[in-house]
């Protein structure tokens, strides 16, 4: 479904810019680290002869992954390790004694030397993302740490570390283009169930209520034949608009959209209500429906949702039972809660159906034994609505020996 797509894809993009970021805090992090090594070798040059001071530092400075460079208080190159000449694409004859800045745009140039001449005079480390444009016009985006040494003499030294970032920058380029459509397509969705609400709902109360004048109009009749396919529309028509509502009910929640009310139920009124409809259905199967309800049983909840789940629940059961079975519902009171159970003695389920039937990606809905057909909707709704409203659903079944959907709903 194009909605779930998009609520998974939005989930993936706030996973990808959590990575980055994380990637972004470890990168600053690393650069410190480099920058701290460099200073170190600085000063390492001070303690032990040139040329082991030298071979020591390339050995470091080369097994460093990102490039790094040190300047003389003139900007100029004085030591950098290969993965500087391979960002730069130049031989180390070619950098060293040199600022590089020459080689690149004037705008480029005068912030790489301005912000040299900055970190030189005051001090300050300074971190900064900034474009590099290197041969034939190659442009790349850069992270930069630069800190200032001094040594025993008093000579100013620059001490930097480079990142390529290219890669991260567009892929967070990517996910703003993505973010950005997300958007539009959210609204369209929108758009799309606000027609199919207004639109689709009431020609299927017009149905309803067409279908319920003409079975009263031949239940006066004495052919018995016509009253049938009678029921059968008016059913019908029920049953595909509770799927309508289904589906709207759905992707609100996945939206945030249903607000939830607290108010006092009586779980036997509210059964009673959604039996109006389910005997009717029940009575073209043949399917009788038993109560064992206690009229005192109470909650604090939401009544809407609740008769949402019981409905879709009896549907079910319906659905999945033989001419001649039998579905009871059940409630039991508990310390904090109340346990409703609804069982009919119909097909039964395997396990590997248990295992998918509360998934939207794994649930593929099986014919009913009339050969109904079924979206999986119903009790996808049922499990987000219960785990919304505080309670657990779950279902206990055997092949050919009918099944028990249990769930619990807190008395406040």
């Amino acid at each position: 479904m194009i909605w779930y797509s998009l609520y998974n894809r939005f989930k993936r993009i706030n996973r990808v810019k959590e990575r980055t970021r994380r990637e972004l805090e470890n990168q600053i992090t690393e650069l410190q680290k480099h920058n701290e090594i460099l200073k170190s070798l600085l000063a390492f040059q001070d303690n032990v002869e040139r040329d082991e001071s030298e071979k020591y530092a390339n050995t470091i400075l080369n097994n460093m992954g990102d490039a790094v460079f040190v300047k003389d208080a003139g900007s100029r190159l004085l030591l950098v390790n290969d993965a500087f000449c391979d960002l730069f694409n130049l031989p180390r004859t070619k950098i060293i004694g040199k600022t590089l800045a020459e080689n690149v745009p004037p705008a480029e140039r005068e912030s790489f030397l301005r912000i040299d001449k900055q970190v030189l005079l005051d001090g300050i480390d300074n971190i900064n993302e900034e474009s590099l444009t290197l041969g034939e016009g190659q442009k790349k985006i850069i992270s930069t740490r630069k800190s200032r040494f001094v040594d025993e003499d008093g000579n100013k030294f620059l001490v930097g570390v480079i990142r390529d970032i290219t890669e991260r920058i567009k892929t967070e380029e990517d996910l703003r283009q993505s973010a950005i459509q997300l958007k539009e397509l959210n609204a369209t969705k929108d758009k799309l169930f606000s027609i199919i609400a207004h639109d689709l709902r009431s020609p299927f109360n017009n149905i309803m209520v067409l279908s319920q004048i003409l079975k009263a109009q031949l239940s006066k009749s004495e052919d018995p034949d016509t009253q049938v396919p009678i029921d059968l529309i008016h059913s019908t028509a029920k049953n595909t608009l509770v799927l309508l509502e289904n589906l709207l009910d759905w992707a609100k929640s996945q939206s945030g959209q249903i607000n939830f009310k607290n108010e006092k139920i009586n779980i036997s009124n509210v059964v009673n209500e959604i039996l109006e409809l389910s005997r009717s259905i029940a009575k073209t199967k043949d399917i009788s429906i038993q109560v064992h309800i206690q009229e005192d049983v109470e909650i604090n909840s939401d009544k809407k949702i609740l008769k949402t789940i019981i409905r879709n629940l009896m549907s079910n059961a319906i659905k999945y039972s033989r001419p001649g079975d039998k579905i009871t519902i059940s409630a039991v009171e508990e310390k904090d809660l109340v346990k409703i159970v609804i069982s009919d003695s119909g097909v039964g389920m395997d396990d590997d159906t248990l295992e998918n039937l509360f998934s939207i990606t794994g649930n593929t809905p099986l014919p009913g034994t009339l050969n109904e057909k079924g979206s999986g909707f119903g009790l996808v709704l049922c499990r987000e609505f219960i785990e919304k409203l505080g309670g657990k659903i779950w279902v206990e079944s055997e092949k050919e020996k009918g099944s028990d959907f249990i769930f619990t709903i807190p008395r406040n």
